[in-house]
Formats: structure tokens, C-alpha cells, sequence
């Protein structure tokens, strides 16, 4: 199905003056620009005061159709909401001028504010969300917003009402209805109108992946909330206890999207989809109150979990008795940035509880053969995991899954050969090397604790002649190379510095790691050399990380 749209740009005064209506969907979230935000907007505004000639651009408004005269604001609610309260700031500064301002003030109000509905009688040509609406009909009827004692969200509108009417108090009526006709031809939107929910969606995700603020999760949100408040006859109370549940879920993941746990959550109970395809199928299977209540527990109960998968210092594993394990193997998804198996991760812990450090430690295994290592295709990876889920979800045994992850899983011939020449470059982060030096270090029994130590390259980053001269004009094809890595102090690496092998290899002779030990075997230090040495970390890699 095609995407269909109406992109357009229009001036301030184009959409707020243009006799239509604009809401802000129920559920939509609250108002929430602070200082920093309406001090960005008076410097923009004074920018176009100080070049009338010049136009200022102010991105996207996304909004869908409702009828012909009402469009419901999908992205932009800030923007216009704000700048309807400097409209209004400016109408109150007129008011208490001392020269009878009241044509200027009801231009302003039939401008911008208010305007006639299909009743012929006036509305606000702005409708916000329900925590927000209310104080703001206040604000248009020129009553004060409480100070104190309220939502956050109300306090900022009264603060933001405050912050205008104090730029514009010095000001003529003269001056002011002046500032308002420029800002009002010379900000410029883009305004993107739509047909449907379904492709408001598509559109939040085409602007997310260039770039746009928008929260598709605002978007989903607003469709499970609608369906369980249908009929528009909840008590205010259970809505209060949804927001609540909703904002609860929002701090158990923290900086995490909405939409990536929704995600997540989805294609570990159903068949896989990306990201662009997930508000359809939620529309297609979440259609009734209980459906809908249902699935926002679901999300409500499980978003611990998912914010911990994410995180292994989560308080959340520390009442786990394999606590250490779980916080190990969590450290190296992170570490290496493999999100692939989250949904299989948050599966297996809700259905397999007894076995899930077990699955963890088997994938992290996989992950490591396939993703860091041969650098297998993600695609097939990811179509892998969906379909263990769904072997989950039907009471399949952990020997089952097992199974399934040996199909994809490269064998001891193939990982060691892509090991012989794998690269680890480490001009900006040495981590990953050290952590697979110092897990290859543990063999022995004896843990290593990496955060404390380095990675000294035998031949040096920037080697001087000697060193050239030692592997001649491809030099940094070995630099980088694990074969040419040891585990060591900073303290020591700075002693190591640009000296011969010889010399290295004396100060290196007494560090205590395991995978530092082959450097004694080698009377110089070469391509050859670095080749063999890493043909021996090859061997000890696909004896440590294997699926048995």
C-alpha cells in the first residue's frame, strides 16, 4: 500500500489562521518544554525581528485528517502549544497596558486562538491532551495557572506563560502586534497532512531515520490507551492509573525507547517484524478493551526484565544466584553492542527460568563464533532467534533450542582459520581486545579483572625504524592483529614503550596471564611470528568458547 501524503510548507499564520482545529490525541504525552526550550524559540523569534526579510525554518508538523476542518497533531504539539501561550502572553501584556488595546487583542484571539466551530460558536482553535487541555482554556480565558501543587506539565505551561509576558512587558502594543505579524508569515513549517494511524506510523519512522525528534511510542501509546478508553466513558481515576503504569514502564527502561521494547516484547511472542511493520500488526491483533489492557500489563510487568537485559549492573540480577554469570555474559552483548538475541533473552527468563543462564552462556558462545569472530550475516541470526522464540512459546525443551543454535553455529575448523586473521583495531577503545585476551587468560582457573589493565602491541602502533625495518612496508597489516596483543599493567606498558623484542619479551616474561606465555617461545618477532602466535590463540579460543 502506498504511503499518502500532503507535504507542504506553511507560514505560523497559514495554520493557526486558517479557521481549522487542531488536537492533541487524549493519550498523547503532556506538555514539556522548559527554559532552555522557550529561550531557544525567543531567540529565533528575535533573529526574525532583527531580518523581516529572512525566513526561519521550524521542521516538521505531522498531522492527521479527522474531517474536513480538524486534524488531530501527531508531532508538533510543543511547538504550537507554545506558541499559542506566547500569543496569549502577548494578549495579556496588551491588556494591562495603559492605551485600549482591545481591537489588537480580539485580532490576536480570532487570529490565532480562537476561532467558530461548525455550531458557529467559538473553540479553541488549539485541543490538548487530557492533563493539559483544562489549565489551557484557563490560560485563553485569562485566569492565572496554579504555581505549585500541580502536574509538572501545568506548572511549565504557567512558567512558560511567565517567561513571554516578561520579554514582551517593555513593549508597545505597536511593537508587539508588529512582532506577532512577522513571526507569523516569516517561521515556516513543513507540514506533512495524513490519512490514518497506520501511515502516521510509517511517517514517524521515515523521520526517525533521518534524523527528526519523534517518538513513534507517543504513537503507540495512543492507540492501546484509545481502545481501552472507546467509548470515551472511563472514569478519570483508571486513566490516571494507566498514565501511571504507562510513565512506571517508561522508568524501568529508562533511556530505552518505548518503541525497541515494544519491539522486543512483540517478536519474542509472535512472528518476527522490524520496527516499520510493528504498529500494523499491533492493530491487527489488539483490537478489543480487555485485548488491549492485557497487553499494556504485559508491557507493565515485564519492562524490569528488559531494562536489565540491557544493563548488567540492574539491581534486578542480584538476587539471582547466578548473579556473577548473568552479569558477565551481559557485559559482553554490551560490550560487543549484539542486540540480536534480546527477545530470546526475554523469553527464556519469562518460560525457562531454570535453564536461562544456560541459554545465555550457549548464544553468547554462538554470538562470539558468528558475530565478532566470522562476522556472519545478522539477517539470518536474527530469523534464527525468532524462531526459537516461538519454539519457546511452545513448551519445546531446552535440549530443542540447543539444537537449533548448533545450526548456525560455526565449527572448531572454520572459527579457528577467521581467528588466525582476525584484526582488533584499538586506536579508539581498546575493550574488546582486552576482554578477549583476558578471558583467554582465564583457562587457567585464575579470574582477570581487564578493567585494570592495557593491551601492549609488541610491534607498536607507531613503530620507529627498527620496528619497520622488522616487518617491513606491511607493517599495519599486524599492528592490529591479536597475535600481536599481550595482557599487561599500564604501568608496565608504559615501560615497554618502542623497545626491541628482546627486551619485551624479558619485562613480559614475568606477568602472570596465561595467553602472554607463547611470547616466550619465539627467538624475534615478525609477520611469521605474529601469524603462529595467533594460530595458538586460535586453538585456545575454540577450546574455551564452544557449545558443548
Amino acid at each position: 500500500m502506498k504511503l499518502k501524503l500532503n507535504t507542504k510548507d506553511e507560514s505560523l499564520r497559514e495554520i493557526l489562521g486558517n479557521g481549522k482545529h487542531y488536537f492533541v490525541p487524549k493519550f498523547q504525552r503532556d506538555y514539556s518544554w522548559e527554559y532552555e526550550h522557550w529561550e531557544m524559540l525567543w531567540d529565533d523569534i528575535q533573529f526574525i525581528i532583527s531580518n523581516p526579510d529572512e525566513y526561519h525554518y521550524m521542521g516538521y508538523l505531522v498531522l492527521q485528517e479527522t474531517d474536513k476542518q480538524g486534524f488531530k497533531i501527531i508531532d508538533g504539539q510543543q511547538r504550537l502549544t507554545t506558541f499559542s501561550l506566547f500569543i496569549l502572553a502577548a494578549i495579556k501584556c496588551l491588556k494591562n497596558s495603559d492605551i485600549d488595546e482591545k481591537r489588537r487583542i480580539d485580532v490576536l484571539h480570532r487570529s490565532f486562538i480562537k476561532s467558530e466551530g461548525p455550531t458557529l460558536r467559538e473553540v479553541n482553535t488549539i485541543k490538548l491532551n487530557r492533563n493539559n487541555d483544562y489549565y489551557y482554556d484557563e490560560a485563553v480565558n485569562g485566569n492565572e495557572l496554579p504555581k505549585r501543587g500541580k502536574k509538572k506539565t501545568v506548572i511549565l505551561m504557567g512558567k512558560a506563560l511567565t517567561y513571554f509576558e516578561k520579554v514582551l512587558k517593555q513593549k508597545t502594543g505597536e511593537e508587539i502586534g508588529r512582532i506577532i505579524e512577522i513571526i507569523s508569515q516569516n517561521l515556516l513549517f513543513t507540514t506533512i497532512y495524513i490519512g490514518d494511524e497506520l501511515n502516521a506510523y510509517k511517517v514517524f519512522e521515515t523521520l526517525n531515520a533521518r534524523g527528526a525528534q519523534l517518538s513513534s511510542g507517543d504513537l503507540l501509546k495512543n492507540h492501546i490507551f484509545s481502545i481501552i478508553d472507546s467509548k470515551e466513558d472511563t472514569p478519570d481515576e483508571v486513566l490516571d492509573r494507566l498514565e501511571q503504569k504507562w510513565e512506571a514502564i517508561g522508568e524501568d527502561i529508562g533511556d530505552n525507547h518505548y518503541t525497541d521494547y515494544i519491539l522486543t516484547q512483540w517478536n519474542a511472542t509472535h512472528k518476527i517484524v522490524r520496527k516499520t511493520a510493528l504498529f500494523k500488526n499491533i492493530r491487527q491483533e489488539i483490537k478489543t478493551t480487555d485485548q488491549a489492557s492485557g497487553y499494556l500489563n504485559t508491557l507493565a510487568q515485564n519492562s524490569q526484565l528488559y531494562s536489565a537485559l540491557l544493563n548488567p549492573d540492574s539491581e534486578f540480577w542480584k538476587e539471582h544466584s547466578d548473579y556473577l554469570r548473568i552479569k558477565q555474559d551481559l557485559e559482553f552483548f554490551k560490550l560487543f553492542n549484539i542486540k540480536q538475541p534480546i527477545s530470546l533473552f526475554y523469553i527464556a527468563y519469562l518460560k525457562k527460568a531454570d535453564d536461562f543462564t544456560k541459554i545465555l552462556r550457549w548464544v553468547k558462545v554462538l554470538s562470539l563464533r558468528y558475530n565478532v569472530i566470522s562476522r556472519g550475516h545478522t539477517g539470518e541470526q536474527e530469523d534464527l532467534y525468532n524462531s526459537i522464540c516461538l519454539m519457546i512459546n511452545d513448551g519445546k525443551s531446552t535440549s530443542d533450542v540447543k539444537q537449533k543454535l548448533l545450526g548456525l553455529y560455526p565449527d572448531d575448523e572454520k572459527f579457528k582459520q577467521l581467528f588466525k586473521d582476525k584484526t582488533m583495531p584499538t586506536q579508539q577503545s581498546n575493550k574488546k581486545a582486552r576482554y578477549l585476551l583476558a578471558r583467554l587468560s582465564e583457562q587457567d582457573g585464575n579470574p582477570v579483572d581487564e578493567a585494570t589493565l592495557t593491551v601492549e602491541h609488541i610491534l607498536p602502533l607507531h613503530p620507529n625504524e627498527h620496528w619497520v625495518d622488522s616487518f617491513g612496508d606491511n607493517w599495519q597489516l599486524f599492528n592490529q592483529r591479536l597475535g600481536n596483543m599481550a595482557l599487561v599493567t599500564k604501568t608496565l606498558n608504559k615501560e615497554l614503550g618502542q623497545q626491541a623484542f628482546e627486551e619485551k619479551q624479558q619485562l613480559l616474561k614475568n606477568t602472570s596471564f596465561t595467553v602472554n606465555a607463547h611470547l616466550q617461545e619465539y627467538d624475534e618477532w615478525n609477520s611469521q611470528t605474529v601469524q603462529s602466535r595467533q594460530g595458538k590463540l586460535a586453538t585456545m579460543a575454540a577450546h574455551l568458547w564452544r557449545i558443548d
